[in-house]
């Protein structure tokens, strides 16, 4: 029989995401959909490009919709940060949930006050939240109820630097200089989104004040047992989907280029999500997919590594790796319904 699913917040580019690539999963049922903006309207009448998929299902609000969530064997929350707080509480006594946004990623309120500008409203559930990265932490995932799914930048640099910091090979320090597509924005209209503004264009933004910097450097200092501090710096560029995550880090006195190699084998041969390429790799080539896609220099006249890697901030970065989630949580194998090629040209 087959596990049936809510989704909550299916109107924005994650929620549409989720829903696609839900249809694929050969183990899931989508039943609910909530879209509180535009709620009484079919799916298909919201996202065209699923009419085919979601022929008859209509979207609800989220009042409407919460007795049928209670009964969903997993409800994926895909709301802004902020939003997620006034609705996981009322989720409590459902199944399992997986919360895309990001309020429930920090473990302590105080930082998620500083870094995301207002207080947390429910602190006492931070707890019972597993952060949801499965080539970090895989086995604290195994049989959880309440995943928070990471975000978009620091899964590309998380991935990308981990096996560096887990064999002690470099300082805990990471200069991470990262380039997203514009739908990491939302969906919502913002004017230096619109097409004269951020077509042949690229900038930085929110420099020493993205509120991603915590979550990445809560997940390095996990995997590095030492704390690990993170110079962030997002830009935006003329692109749909992609991240582009270039990050820099200082080797330790005597590390050798085959050391690095073997750490990133032994880390990752077995990953079925992520690739180890000889070459630089781009965004196109993950779009769409699940995959990370990483590649490694030592540079040793400056003793230090270079990492490119590369995600699609829509799947990776959101809703392909909370199915991947949701896959370990079921029992079921992590690529199921996650078996796809990259969108190409």
């Amino acid at each position: 029989m087959k596990k049936q699913i809510g989704v909550v917040g299916a109107s924005g580019y994650t929620g549409a995401e989720l829903l696609r690539l839900l249809a694929l999963h050969p183990d899931f049922d989508v039943t609910n959909v909530t879209a509180h903006s535009q709620a009484g309207k079919s799916v298909s009448a919201i996202h065209p490009h699923l009419a085919g998929i979601y022929p008859q299902l209509v979207t609800e609000t989220f009042d409407q919709a919460l007795g049928s969530l209670l009964g969903c064997d997993c409800v994926f929350v895909a709301l802004p940060h902020g939003e997620s707080l006034s609705v996981i509480p009322l989720l409590e006594k459902a199944k399992r949930v997986i919360d895309l946004g990001g309020d429930f990623r920090l473990r302590k309120p105080e930082s998620y006050q500083r870094w995301y500008g207002a207080p947390h409203t429910a602190p006492q559930l931070l707890e019972s939240f597993v952060y949801g990265l499965p080539e970090l932490n895989r086995e604290q995932l195994c049989g959880a109820t309440r995943i928070a799914n990471p975000g978009c930048y620091p899964t590309a640099v998380s991935v990308g630097v981990s096996p560096l910091l887990s064999h002690k090979l470099v300082a805990p320090t990471v200069i991470a200089s990262c380039v997203s597509g514009t739908s990491g924005a939302g969906k919502s209209l913002k004017e230096n989104m619109h097409f004269s503004s951020a077509d042949e264009n690229v900038y930085s933004y929110r420099v020493g004040s993205h509120q991603h910097t915590p979550e990445i450097e809560q997940a390095l200092t996990s995997v590095a047992e030492v704390p690990v501090r993170v110079n962030f710096i997002p830009h935006v560029a003329p692109m749909t989907r992609g991240i582009h995550a270039t990050c820099v880090l200082n080797l330790h006195d005597g590390v050798s280029p085959e050391t690095v190699r073997d750490a990133y084998r032994e880390s990752y041969e077995h990953e079925a999500f992520i690739s180890l390429l000889n070459y630089p790799p781009n965004t196109k080539e993950v779009r769409g997919t699940n995959r990370v896609a990483l590649h490694v220099v030592v540079d040793q006249r400056l003793n230090q590594v270079v990492v490119t890697s590369v995600i699609d901030n829509l799947v990776k970065g959101a809703a392909g790796q909370a199915i991947q989630n949701a896959n370990i949580c079921f029992g079921y194998p992590e690529t199921r319904g996650l078996e796809l090629s990259a969108f190409y040209p």
